[in-house]
């Protein structure tokens, strides 16, 4: 703020300055701002006469006050801030003029239109006009479809009391639309192999398609289930060849899910792995499953955390010793010596791919061995310390050391054969018997 005061006297271009600057603070054109009786006024400097005195270039027109202070505006800060003003000015004006030119399309031209927007973009879509015209002559609800001309003879056929078929022949409709309910013998065989879940018992000819099986379809013993096929044939041939892609997914009662295909004539089948028939040995491999027990030296100190499989539910515990899978439910194992373990309960080894692992670190390290032996007893498991053994060639051989027990972090994988009167071979064998008796009475209906 300036220094000093300043006297303004009514109807006076005198300007009266205390301890003011006026020789260097003003000069002629400039303005002096001050407030009164909380009023701004502006006045316009026509000459400054001296440090404390200022000649207005019109007269001062309120009340008389002295001690007041001041501003001193430039003649040039001044113009700016009018010339701004103008500018804003005109521009609002300009779109009030841009909406009136734009409402007017809207109100009044037909078709199409394009907007512009404040921002100089623009848009184009239907006016009024057109959106009435696109939905004049359309049902009107008041008319409770006394309008449909050409449909009346089929309300007409209605309320005469003429039979549902004559007027849903007149509306276009067929036998399904006056049912509450569809059953899947009101469709026909080609619907009915395509809905899922829809009973169908044999396969479809063309393209996707879903239907019960209980002859071994697709090989791996897995007899009864439910095969999803799809190919890309357009016609209704099931043939194979060149340039035909068939795929097959057959989902069995038994647990195994088989992928089967037939491009270009060449047929494959492979049996895909899931929790169902894999497990998860101790050296952290993915293996083929079937009744597994799971040893160990005592429930009381084994460490590992995966040792109950995949979300700690793939074993359940059934003695201190070891565990069981689902389908090794009724075996039993017990410690007879150091590192010697006995199963009771299966009727021996299985006979293919794998019958017994050694013990893993979890992350592919072996820390001991085992072997197992068919008895009279059970099954025999043994555990043995690695013994290295350096041959006059030079060679770092491994093999069986002393016996030890099972070390915590560790366990023995057993796979066995089960007796058919097992709980899962009885299950199983239930199953097959249910599902063979639905396929039965399916036929037969």
């Amino acid at each position: 703020m300036p220094a000093g005061t300043i006297t303004l006297t009514n109807n006076s271009t005198s300007v009266t300055g205390s301890e003011t600057s006026f020789t260097t603070e003003l000069k002629a054109n400039d303005f002096i701002v001050a407030v009164v009786g909380g009023v701004t006024y502006t006045l316009g400097v026509q000459s400054v006469n001296s440090a404390t005195s200022v000649t207005l270039i019109n007269a001062y027109g309120g009340p008389t006050t002295s001690g007041l202070a001041w501003n001193a505006v430039a003649n040039a800060a001044l113009v700016g801030i009018t010339a701004q003003l103008a500018a804003d000015v005109a521009k609002s004006i300009r779109g009030l003029n841009l909406d009136k030119a734009n409402w007017q399309q809207v109100y009044s031209a037909s078709g199409n239109i394009t907007v512009t927007l404040p921002d100089g973009s623009q848009y184009s879509g239907p006016s009024w006009n057109s959106v009435v015209n696109s939905v004049s002559g359309k049902v009107d609800k008041s008319q409770n479809l006394g309008d449909l001309a050409d449909k009346s003879a089929a309300w007409k056929n209605l309320i005469d009391g003429r039979t549902a078929a004559t007027a849903r022949t007149d509306l276009g409709l067929k036998s399904l639309a006056l049912q509450d309910q569809i059953d899947r013998t009101d469709l026909n065989t080609e619907t009915f192999r395509n809905l899922f879940a829809a009973g169908a018992t044999t396969a479809n000819l063309q393209g996707a398609g879903i239907w019960t099986f209980n002859n071994t379809p697709l090989g791996y013993n897995e007899q009864y289930g439910t095969c999803i096929q799809v190919n890309n044939r357009t016609d209704t041939s099931g043939a194979a060849g060149s340039g035909i892609w068939q795929h097959y997914l057959a989902l069995g009662t038994g647990g195994n899910v088989i992928y089967a295909t037939n491009i270009n004539g060449t047929y494959t089948a492979r049996k895909l792995y899931s929790t169902s028939n894999t497990t998860t040995n101790s050296s952290g491999a993915l293996v083929p499953a079937s009744p597994i027990v799971r040893i160990v030296n005592s429930r009381d100190t084994s460490s590992r955390s995966d040792l109950l499989g995949v979300n700690n539910e793939e074993y359940t515990w059934t003695t201190v010793r070891g565990l069981c899978n689902e389908e090794s439910k009724g075996c039993t194992v017990s410690r007879s010596d150091t590192g010697t373990y006995l199963i009771k309960g299966a009727i021996g080894l299985a006979k293919d791919l794998w019958s017994v692992m050694d013990c893993g670190n979890g992350q592919g390290r072996i820390i001991a061995l085992a072997e197992a032996e068919e008895t009279a007893e059970g099954v025999v498991v043994r555990c043995y310390k690695q013994k290295y053994t350096l041959t006059e060639d030079g060679d770092l051989t491994v093999g069986k050391g002393a016996l030890i027990d099972i070390p915590d972090e560790t366990w023995i994988d057993v796979r066995l054969e089960m007796p058919a009167d097992s709980a899962y071979n009885q299950r199983q064998q239930e199953v097959a018997s249910q599902v063979n008796e639905q396929h039965n009475e399916s036929a037969t209906s």
